[in-house]
This record gives C-alpha cells, structure tokens and sequence, in this order.
C-alpha cells in the first residue's frame, strides 16, 4: 500500500474513532450520575458525633447502585479502638458484611488502635435503591477508654441521585 493509501485508512479510522467517541460522550451525558446521596439519621447528608475521646464526622454515597462507603473523620483527644469485627450493617433484616479501610493504616482486618486523627472508610457492596435504608451500629466497633460508644443505630437513607 502506498503512502496515500495509508492516510486515507488513518482517516477513515480517525473518523470511526471519533463518531464512536462523540456516541460514548452522548449517552453518558444524557445518563443520570449512579452516584446516590445519603441521609444520615434522615437529618442531613453528614452527621457528627462527639464521645469522651473526640468527635466523628460522618459522611455517605453510594456508587453505581452497589457500592456504600461510609467515611468517618476522627478529631480524636485520646486514643480509640477499632474493631471491623464487631461493626453491625443490616439492610432489609439481612446481616452485612464490610471492609474497613484507614487512611493511616490501609486495610483493618483485626481491632486497631488509632490514637491521632484519622479517617476510617467502610466499604459494603450490595445493590441498594432509593429510599432503601442501611443499619450500622457502631457501638461496638469504636471502643473510647475500653468502653464501647453508646450512639445506637445511625440509619443511612438513600434518597435521591446527586
């Protein structure tokens, strides 16, 4: 093939390039984010809690429908315990399980003490819905002074797409 012949095929696969490029762009515009928001305690989308080693701040989404990550920024006063184990999630009375990430420490896999301000992720994959609502009792999973927090259920409400 001569030199002519090769820039008349790069042209017309820059063209079908394109015109499959412009379509991606089309119909992911056109789409609604698959980011959902999330109420916490049906109040706001954010929510703080203060206990005898610090504050918490909590914040949520969901990606693509199927994926929850809950973040907890800690301003802690005294070192806390965090235990993946005894962490609680139910959605639709089944049992969730989580993966607990730090941003200090990576993966926690086994009770972990924090003693400087951190932030902890909670990742769950499950397929979830607006208006569907998620359980998490963190009682157990933060230890303060070797006592567990007593804040009881926070519920997670899924409410609309951002």
């Amino acid at each position: 093939m001569d030199t002519i012949g090769l820039s008349l095929e790069f042209l017309k696969n820059m063209k079908a390039n394109i015109f499959i490029l412009l379509l991606l762009f089309f119909f992911l515009s056109s789409c609604d984010p698959y980011i959902l928001r999330i109420a916490v305690d049906g109040e706001a989308f954010e929510k703080s809690f203060n206990f005898e080693c610090g504050k918490v701040d909590i914040v949520c989404n969901v990606l693509a429908d199927r994926q929850i990550s809950v973040f907890q920024k800690f301003k802690l006063d005294s070192p806390i315990l965090i235990n993946p184990e005894k962490l609680e999630i139910v959605h639709k009375g089944e049992e969730l399980t989580a993966n607990v990430y730090s941003k200090n420490a990576g993966l926690i896999k086994d009770a972990k003490t924090i003693n400087a301000d951190d932030e902890v992720r909670i990742t769950i994959s499950r397929v979830v819905q607006v208006g569907d609502t998620l359980k998490i009792n963190i009682d157990n999973f933060i230890v303060c002074k070797e006592k567990p927090l007593e804040i009881g259920d926070v519920n997670l409400v899924l409410v609309r797409r951002k």
